[in-house]
């Protein structure tokens, strides 16, 4: 009888042999992310904090070293890791840099459309109630082109999003601006990529699989530029259909 860590190596080990866009890897997916079991705690003290409507200037530190640590639970969970770094380098503060080598890491790579020369995660953590401006975006765009070149994928790990990106239950977005057209110029020029994360994502982030499947429908997305936000991890599938073509897929 396989232990469930066996489960998932046998899972990882097959998952190797299988080519980008099959099916049965978007199936395996899910067991390259192992949420941990303290992240319930993490959340609920952030979702503690998030119904704080003036925080103070210490609450605000406070959330910004939880935000931080729910940083590092998340990428513990992640199939592959094998350097998980945090520190001050000879030029910028670097929140958390995640990278691996072996076949588990090059399969999250192939999940997360990451070239394998390109496949280290560079991930910030803001914690301000205002959405991130786009002058911290442009940072990370900065730190990616010039200081880590070795990094495909940017993530921001957010309270309230980003700007210029859909908000939830607002229309189609049909124009970009501010943070989202920057986004979409960085990948132009670079093919390197950075999502944007915020609460209702965060909240998902303790079932297993959820942290792929969030990342890759926002990568989708940039592709994509749907206008709209992402939708749950616990959504299985994203229909954006107009009414006399949803009715035909509902039947």
């Amino acid at each position: 009888m396989y232990s469930q860590d066996q489960l998932v190596q046998v899972m990882i080990d097959a998952m190797e042999k299988l080519e980008q866009g099959t099916p049965g890897l978007n199936k395996l997916a899910s067991y390259l992310y192992q949420a941990d079991k303290a992240l319930s705690y993490y959340l609920d003290e952030l979702d503690k904090y998030t119904q704080v409507k003036k925080p103070t200037l210490e609450q605000t530190q406070e959330a910004g070293k939880l935000l931080e640590q729910i940083v590092v639970l998340v990428f513990k969970g992640l199939k592959g890791v094998q350097s998980i770094k945090s520190f001050q380098s000879a030029g910028p503060q670097y929140d958390l840099l995640v990278s691996g080598d072996d076949v588990a890491w090059l399969n999250v790579c192939k999940l997360l459309y990451l070239n394998t020369d390109k496949r280290d995660i560079v991930v910030e953590a803001k914690a301000t109630k205002s959405p991130l401006p786009d002058k911290q975006f442009a940072r990370l765009c900065s730190i990616m082109d010039l200081n880590l070149t070795g990094s495909g994928l940017g993530i921001f790990f957010t309270l309230n999003g980003a700007t210029g990106f859909p908000k939830s239950g607002s229309s189609r977005q049909r124009a970009v601006s501010d943070c989202r057209l920057r986004q979409i110029i960085f990948h132009a020029k670079t093919n390197k990529i950075i999502v944007v994360l915020d609460k209702s994502d965060i909240f998902e982030l303790d079932k297993n699989g959820t942290l792929i499947q969030i990342i890759t429908r926002k990568i989708r997305d940039l592709f994509e530029l749907s206008g709209l936000p992402t939708i749950p991890a616990t959504e299985f599938c994203e229909i954006d259909l107009p009414t006399h073509l949803k009715s035909l897929y509902d039947s």
